[in-house]
């Protein structure tokens, strides 16, 4: 017998653009890029900016804690899940309005003044000041993925079978930073990554199997992997996969050490690219066996294909030049979905503005597309999100999916100058229509972590959500 097709039946997403899929998606239509400077207590950035989560919807009393920069207010076997292995809300039209430009979220201008570090919180603090911001953005948005597939509203023992797969990079790193520099108290054990699948499954009442995963940069889109996975090996039928990531003042440190932060924004592709810019947020998306939605009376957004994954072998944060074990995922995610290359009509690109990584990137991609390169539309979220690390690879394929399911391809808001070593068809200025039936999605990262995924359309275009 078969694997079961695994499809896309909710999306949820807490982002930089807003937090529900109609403003997120008309965001990223529109080239919106709402990066601003950044400031953190304590420490010094000079130059920092990043693109931020703000006003975050309130999850039952559970609040994000402030942004940066702001004052307080109010069995074993073949799958890593375990298991067999597996064989071989309203639509939006964003084409319309006008392009917002480089600067703020609504389009041009400069990004306001940075504004003051965030004080101390007392250790009697409310929850809404405890809870770590990467947490936060994941339960919000794993919420509304739910909600988005129409499970749950029948009580909670309707969830008690559905898998669980988070990635994040730093977890809730904000909660540790400030009991290292005195505003808040803790035991010390509520910042690891993994507390975040701990907080979804015991809120959300999610007892089917779950795991945390933390491949840098490449975790978001192994979690949709992974997730897939579990559905075709006969596992469950029905697992809640993305990532969550709030920005962090390591490893905007870090990157600033390493010269491979852009003063601006990030711009994927520019030939004046100068790195990546950080992000923060959470997508989250609803997989299910085809024949479970069916039975459900659930129309999917999308389909997941396959993926494909490699590691580098070649060095810590650095991509290897020649690119061939990323070629290789793309291949492997081909191979094993019987896709051949000339089906492909869209890409979303990794993307992250830096220029070793754009530049491996785009002739990776060339050498897949072959002669349909200069035919074939390529994006990079990253011009209006920013990187948010293991939850990067969750939106891109989050993306994907609006992408088939609406044909509508977004823009690369920052780019102005293609580089030439980057001769690929990007999106520019306005999104371009698409009848792209599979969408390739790359995910690389540090450690040479790389997946991609191939998501399909599910044979209804332009009915349903976003």
């Amino acid at each position: 017998m078969p694997p079961p097709d695994v499809v896309i039946t909710g999306l949820g997403v807490v982002s930089p653009l807003g937090h529900d899929l109609g403003s997120f998606w008309t965001g990223l239509l529109r080239g919106e890029v709402p990066a601003r400077p950044l400031t953190f207590p304590g420490a010094a950035m000079p130059g920092a900016v990043a693109y931020l989560v703000e006003d975050v919807p309130d999850t039952d009393g559970i609040a994000a804690p402030p942004v940066p920069g702001r004052a307080l207010g109010g069995p074993a076997g073949g799958t890593p899940f375990g298991g067999r292995a597996p064989s071989a809300a309203h639509a939006v039209d964003g084409a319309s309005g006008d392009l917002a430009g480089p600067g703020t979220a609504s389009g041009g201008g400069a990004p306001p003044a940075a504004c003051a570090p965030v004080p101390a919180a007392p250790s009697h603090a409310p929850a809404s000041q405890r809870l770590g911001r990467a947490s936060t953005f994941a339960l919000a948005a794993a919420r509304d993925a739910l909600a988005d597939a129409g499970l749950g509203a029948r009580g909670p023992g309707e969830l008690a079978d559905v898998g669980l797969c988070v990635a994040t990079g730093n977890g809730d790193s904000d909660l540790l930073e400030a009991r290292r520099d005195g505003r808040r108290e803790g035991t010390g054990l509520d910042w690891y990554p993994y507390n975040t699948l701990g907080l979804l499954s015991h809120r959300l009442g999610l007892y089917g199997p779950g795991l945390t995963i933390s491949t840098a940069c490449a975790a978001g889109a192994y979690a949709v992997a992974v997730g897939a996975e579990a559905i075709a090996a006969g596992e469950t039928d029905v697992v809640l996969v993305g990532g969550a990531e709030a920005v962090s003042r390591p490893a905007v440190g870090a990157f600033l050490r390493l010269g491979a932060g852009d003063p601006e924004h990030c711009r994927p592709f520019d030939a004046d690219r100068a790195g990546t810019v950080y992000g923060e947020g959470a997508a989250f998306l609803v997989l299910e066996s085809a024949e479970h939605a069916a039975a459900r009376g659930r129309a999917p957004y999308a389909r997941v294909l396959s993926s494909g994954w490699s590691c580098d072998a070649f060095h810590v944060t650095a991509p290897d030049p020649e690119g061939t074990q990323s070629l290789r995922a793309v291949h492997d995610a081909l191979d094993r979905g019987g896709i051949a290359p000339d089906s492909i009509g869209a890409v979303l690109a990794h993307g992250t503005g830096t220029p070793a990584n754009d530049a491996v990137e785009s002739r990776v991609t060339a050498q897949v597309l072959g002669d349909r390169t200069p035919d074939v539309p390529v994006t990079a979220v990253k011009a209006s999100l920013g990187h948010s690390g293991g939850a990067a690879g969750a939106f891109a394929c989050l993306t994907a999916a609006l992408v088939v399911r609406h044909g509508l391809v977004p823009p690369v808001g920052t780019l102005r100058r293609l580089d030439p070593a980057c001769a690929l068809r990007v999106v520019r200025g306005a999104p371009e229509v698409s009848a792209a039936e599979t969408v390739l999605v790359n995910a690389y990262a540090f450690g040479g972590n790389n997946i991609s995924v191939a998501v399909g359309a599910a044979g209804i275009r332009g009915e349903g959500g976003v």
